[in-house]
């Protein structure tokens, strides 16, 4: 063979292999790069899919019209403990149903072995049993906690995630409990930003977390966690939740029947006779009704649908015993005293206690430049609330830039300027511990909350009217006269106006029981 030719032949052979090579390696590289040219937000996409996947598909998750389930339920509350070293008062696992209806949307909750009703209907309105004393209607903050709920629930909660009105920001990855994660953050319709862990094997939801605007903490760190997947007919869903506020677990509920689009139980989703326009017109309201009732001269009962204060003009100022509630309640409480008193600065806002719905709405008086007058035993508490982070949704003290002022009292601490005087007093007790009673000895006024109560009529149907006489009772009842107070009139935190009298005979009629 020619020698030339035999060269050419191996020159064209040798160009063959790295033709064919150099285009394998371009389309290996090509190959990696199209993977690679996915945005952030395009990747985050495919892993919610493939959630959606894992729990029966995007279309099944968007045929769920209404959920039934039924199993326990434990709901601690936060900012409820009877010691301010701790955050919950933790409650106890028991029955609860519940049926959402995503349509309307609407819910009914029962509670416990009585099954205590909690309706909520985007709609209608909502209410409550109260401890089988009364219903009342929900409040708006109580109404926009459903919606919100309602959207994130987990059986559609990737029907949102994945819909035009959400943005899905990026994705990276984690490790829970040794499992790999996706995690993924998508910006929910409303502005709530959440991190959606997916399990890098099964591909279904572990965790939820995010932050949100909770009164009265401002930016709140949350966390739901999902366990126990189980089939509900074409899905797979959680038979486990547990949700996480602050590191303190909130709420334990676990399922032990899950069923969609059943039928309804209308009759108990219904709002009832007596409460149907005051649920309507109370759950969607923008304001929080305070009606004021002048108890003696300069001093005001602030009577509202759940919660009530007091207020009192000195001469060069005004004092307001309690800050319950939220913002929005506070606001109009101060709208009432400029309408009733004038425009005197509010100098002083007393509490009596540390729990989160006594001191909701305490920064709204701060905003006005209110000192906090309260135990010592709550400044670490009532500090907190008043210096916490509230970006998601300013408030009034966040937008007014004040440096909150806290002046704390021992046992016994007395305000007076010559024309108006106020006495507080400590009240060991189970309820809550840095108790203040408070009183007005000239007026003979008692202010106290959730020692003793009576529902009022006025914002809600009244079931039971009866005095309850609970150990904190008792204990305010002998704190006070040992004290040589001697009140005529008891003004309550929570009900309607008392006679002292009554909690006197009541007392009395329970020793000799």
């Amino acid at each position: 063979m020619d020698s030339r030719f035999l060269g050419r032949m191996i020159m064209k052979h040798s160009e063959f292999r790295y033709q064919n090579g150099f285009w394998l390696i371009a389309v290996l590289v090509a190959f990696q790069l199209g993977c690679g040219s996915q945005t952030p937000q395009q990747q985050a996409r495919d892993v919610l899919n493939e959630a959606a996947d894992a729990m029966g598909g995007l279309e099944a998750l968007d045929s769920i019209q209404n959920i039934s389930r039924e199993g326990q339920s434990q709901r601690s509350s936060l900012g409820q403990g009877h010691v301010t070293t701790e955050r919950l008062l933790v409650g106890r696992l028991s029955p609860f149903k519940q049926w959402i209806d995503f349509t309307v949307p609407r819910e009914l909750g029962l509670s416990g072995s009585r099954e205590i009703p909690t309706v909520a209907d985007w709609e209608k309105g909502g209410y409550r049993d109260v401890f089988g004393m009364a219903l009342r209607p929900l409040e708006p903050h109580q109404m926009e906690g459903y919606k919100t709920e309602w959207d994130r629930d987990i059986a559609r909660f990737l029907v949102h995630a994945l819909g035009d009105e959400a943005t899905l920001q990026g994705i990276s990855e984690a490790q829970l409990e040794g499992r790999l994660q996706d995690v993924v953050s998508v910006e929910y319709p409303g502005g709530t930003v959440y991190q959606v862990y997916v399990d890098r094997e099964t591909r279904l939801i572990t965790r939820l977390d995010f932050t949100e605007d909770r009164n009265p903490y401002g930016d709140l760190k949350r966390e739901r966690s999902f366990s126990d997947y189980r089939d509900v007919g074409s899905v797979k869903l959680p038979f486990k939740e547990t949700t996480q506020d602050m590191g303190e677990i909130t709420q334990v509920r676990e399922w032990s029947s899950i069923s969609i689009n059943g039928e309804l139980p209308e009759e108990k989703l219904q709002i009832p006779e007596g409460l149907t326009e005051l649920s309507q017109e109370i759950g969607h309201a923008d304001t929080i009704e305070v009606l004021p009732s002048e108890l003696a001269d300069g001093v005001y009962f602030g009577e509202s649908m759940h919660m009530n204060n007091m207020w009192v003009e000195f001469e060069d100022f005004i004092v307001v015993v309690e800050g319950p509630g939220n913002e929005m309640q506070t606001l109009e409480v101060i709208r009432q005293i400029r309408e009733t008193v004038g425009d005197k600065p509010i100098r002083y806002l007393l509490t009596t206690h540390h729990h989160a719905d006594h001191t909701g709405g305490i920064r709204g008086y701060v905003a006005e430049g209110a000192i906090v007058v309260t135990h010592a035993n709550n400044e670490e508490v009532i500090r907190e609330i008043l210096t916490r982070p509230h970006t998601l949704k300013p408030d009034s003290l966040a937008l007014s830039g004040r440096e909150p002022q806290i002046e704390v009292v021992g046992d016994t601490h007395t305000i007076t300027d010559g024309t108006m005087t106020i006495e507080l007093l400590h009240v060991p007790n189970p309820h809550a511990s840095g108790y203040l009673a408070i009183y007005m000895p000239e007026e003979r006024l008692l202010f106290e909350s959730d020692m003793f109560q009576v529902q009022g009529d006025r914002w809600q149907v009244v079931l039971d009217d009866t005095p309850r006489l609970p150990e904190e009772a008792k204990a305010l009842y002998e704190v006070v006269t040992k004290a040589g107070w001697r009140p005529l009139q008891i003004v309550t935190g929570h009900g309607i106006l008392l006679p002292w009298k009554l909690l006197a005979d009541t007392v009395k009629a329970s020793e000799t029981d």
